[in-house]
């Protein structure tokens, strides 16, 4: 039975892989590196001075040397550290579509980490529910983020329930090089202003918010007829009349601008991905923000 289980888990990880790494090569390995600069320049070499160039990059003890003028040239220091925080609590195994939430978040996180190694940055892990649940230090090249890939989908929580402070808590106190951090899940979990805030003060912060249509708004029902819906992280019930409907998708709709908001008011990017649909051109689109900002 393991071998199995462990032939599906590999199948999984491999069209995962297939699929992502099409996607880096041929969407965002470019957009990747024009978005995310490095921390600082390092001196690479001196050359002759030539018209044009600024007279504050010369060097003055080679100039001095050779009697005419040299300047110095900088290479930006690439290496980064990006960091994927997950949220594997219990709702993320719901799905009204042909993918749960789960396996969505793991192919999202998998064209990051591609992106990131195949740009030479270290990618590192963190999944949560409502605690710490799996910390992997960066790390650079394929068999790392294969490793990533295979511990979103096969790792199994402790916890169905969700805390992102929390995790956000557990992160800043880590993580003390500045690193890009990615925030992937579905956001329903109170109260991570405050700890958002204070990471976006330390790190460069994405918030990729993940939602079902069948989380937005209820299907149509026929009048007088009652749904129950059940929360997974909690096993509660709560009966919803269709009279309701279009109440509840309202308050939804305000609940996830509200959210948005106070993203960007913490300083973090905010992207809104719906698992009915392509979630690509969401991210194409971040990056190209982020370059137009630069």
């Amino acid at each position: 039975m393991s071998d199995i289980i462990t032939s599906e888990l590999m199948e999984k990880v491999r069209r995962i892989e297939l699929r992502t790494r099409r996607i880096v090569n041929n969407r965002t390995i470019g957009a990747w590196h024009a978005s995310f600069k490095g921390q600082g320049v390092e001196f690479a070499e001196v050359r002759e001075y030539q018209e044009g160039d600024d007279i504050r990059a010369i060097d003055a003890n080679v100039s001095a040397r050779f009697d005419h003028p040299f300047i110095k040239l900088f290479t930006e220091e690439r290496e980064q550290n990006v960091f994927l925080l997950v949220d594997r609590s219990a709702s993320h195994r719901f799905a009204s579509t042909k993918v749960p939430k789960d396996e969505l978040v793991a192919e999202i996180a998998a064209v990051l980490a591609f992106s990131a190694t195949m740009n030479k940055d270290r990618v590192g892990l963190m999944i949560h529910t409502d605690k710490e649940e799996l910390h992997l230090s960066p790390g650079r090249g394929h068999r790392h983020v294969l490793r990533i890939i295979r511990e979103l989908i096969a790792f199994e929580t402790g916890s169905r329930k969700t805390n992102l402070g929390v995790a956000i808590e557990h992160l800043l106190a880590t993580t003390l090089r500045k690193s890009i951090v990615f925030i992937i899940g579905d956001l329903l979990t109170p109260g991570f202003e405050k700890p958002l805030r204070a990471l976006a003060r330390k790190h460069e912060v994405i918030v990729l918010h993940l939602t079902d249509p069948l989380e937005r708004e209820l299907p149509k029902l026929p009048p007088f007829v009652s749904l129950a819906v059940q929360d997974l992280e909690d096993d509660t019930f709560t009966t919803v009349a269709s009279k309701h409907a279009t109440s509840l998708a309202d308050r939804v709709k305000a609940e996830h601008s509200q959210i948005a908001k106070s993203c960007r008011r913490c300083g973090a990017d905010y992207v809104s991905l719906d698992t009915n649909t392509d979630y690509l051109p969401a991210i194409v689109g971040l990056f190209d923000r982020r370059m137009s900002r630069r």
